[in-house]
């Protein structure tokens, strides 16, 4: 079979570290596998292909016009997507979705598109807010992470999407030190959907109590600057760091004992599987969608309201504070996440992929 995912770009972003693993999955099927990164200019990607994945970007920069750059960018995927001739396309990210199913429109090439994130509260123009749903309509399978962003569509959607959640992988073990419970980790792109602003004003009450608390975030985005002005503004200078990207996938793992989320909304929260399998206490909030989902409140972690920094700067130096607790969350987390297996995960797509192509173009791979 040959198939196409497509996605934004070939960053360091979730979307992305699934679309790497489905690839090499379905390579080692057999597959003629294509990945087009709809955003970028060149293949240069975060996380490593295999030379026989074929890997491209399809931006032309410069050449297309602000009120037009769907279209354009539809019709340049219609072509690619003409000269590969796929038996499957699978899509990620809502944009990305409505883009692909423009570009398959009319030809008969089935479609899988991929919801990632809570299209109730990610901010989108009233465009892609009105097209998302229509994009869902016309493919032939739909995919989400949750089973909260199942129900929140139409019954007509809901008949042909399946709950597929990200797959927990291997990453290095949190490395203890004799000072252990003073590290807190966050990771994610710096933008206002992550909570940054919140997990640094409940930060300055955490050092209130645990003075020699500190906390590392990892991540880039436009709010850096907000959020630089906001950490020198509460003179926390010496204890919060903005670290940017890491330079190899899950290495923010090791320099932390607890991981927090302050999330105002997500679609799934994959930094959270990561930071319990890696063998981190977690403290999150209980935004929509995912977190709640993942942690089990009280046995793998603590889950706070959403938007409150008082009920996170107490969640963190609780945990902080207590190691019996601490140690109880790394024991019981890893063993929680069997669902999240990347063999189960990528069984279930495989059912989808399935269910949407021709099956006598189809093969199944076992997955140990």
């Amino acid at each position: 079979m040959r198939v196409v995912f497509v996605l934004a770009g070939l960053g360091a972003g979730g979307a992305e570290k699934v679309v790497n693993l489905l690839a090499h999955h379905r390579l080692a099927a057999g597959d003629d596998v294509h990945v087009i990164a709809v955003n970028a200019t060149d293949s240069t990607s975060y996380f490593s292909y295999d030379p026989d994945i074929q890997v491209e970007g399809l931006s032309r920069t410069g050449q297309y016009s602000r009120h037009f750059v769907a279209a354009q960018r539809a019709m340049d995927l219609r072509r690619r997507l003409g000269k590969i001739k796929p038996d499957l396309v699978v899509s990620f990210l809502t944009k990305i979705n409505v883009i692909t199913v423009l570009a398959t429109a009319g030809t008969g090439t089935p479609t899988i598109i991929s919801e990632r994130n809570n299209f109730d509260l990610q901010q989108m123009s009233r465009f892609w807010r009105w097209t998302r749903p229509m994009a869902a309509l016309a493919a032939n399978r739909v995919v989400v992470m949750t089973e909260r962003a199942r129900e929140r569509q139409s019954t007509r959607i809901q008949k042909k999407t399946t709950v597929i959640p990200n797959p927990v992988t291997p990453l290095p073990r949190a490395k203890p030190r004799p000072d252990a419970g003073r590290r807190v980790v966050a990771v994610g792109r710096l933008d206002q959907q992550k909570g940054f602003d919140i997990l640094i004003a409940g930060f300055a009450q955490v050092v209130e109590r645990v003075p020699d608390a500190e906390l590392t975030i990892y991540g880039e985005g436009p709010e850096r600057s907000a959020l630089e002005k906001q950490i020198s503004d509460l003179g926390l200078q010496e204890v919060v760091r903005l670290a940017g990207v890491t330079q190899v996938p899950g290495e923010w793992t090791s320099p932390g004992d607890v991981f927090a989320l302050s999330s105002r909304f997500e679609g799934f929260a994959n930094v959270v599987l990561e930071a319990i399998s890696s063998g981190m206490a977690v403290v999150s909030t209980d935004c929509p969608w995912g977190p709640g989902e993942i942690v089990q409140d009280g046995t793998t972690g603590l889950l706070v309201p959403m938007g409150s920094k008082e009920a996170l700067a107490s969640a963190i130096t609780r945990v902080l504070t207590d190691p019996a607790l601490r140690r109880s969350f790394c024991e019981a987390g890893p063993p929680s996440l069997d669902r999240f297996s990347t063999a189960n995960v990528l069984g279930q797509w495989d059912q989808a992929f399935l269910q949407a192509a021709s099956p006598p173009s189809f093969t199944a791979l076992a997955v140990a």
